[in-house]
């Protein structure tokens, strides 16, 4: 695999992998909130749940499935007055390493 120029060939490429359904699903709307292939984002659970019609513990077991095959990055972040930590998401190639992203 390779460094994606773009999000239709990060999409193209994941298609193509053997993944489960719903992962590849999630990947597929996760990827609707990315402005660029390089540029962190985030989404909410439930913003990805009610786009994927999908439950938010069957959202988490996804994206965990998604971030071990290593097709997106995370980084927790705390957001201004936050109480939680937030997270970002970055849309990568399994053999790419991003510095600061798990």
């Amino acid at each position: 695999m390779r460094e994606f120029r773009n999000i239709e060939e990060w999409r193209r490429e994941f298609s193509v992998y053997p993944m489960d359904s719903g992962t590849c699903l999630v990947l597929h709307t996760i990827s609707l909130f990315a402005t660029d292939i390089n540029e962190p984002f985030s989404v909410t659970i439930h913003d990805l749940g009610e786009r994927c019609n999908l439950s938010k513990p069957s959202v988490i077991k996804h994206l965990k499935k998604a971030w071990r095959e290593g097709w997106i990055g995370v980084r927790h972040y705390d957001g201004v007055g936050a109480k939680l930590m937030q997270k970002e998401y970055l849309l990568k190639s399994p053999e790419m390493n991003v510095e600061g992203w798990v």
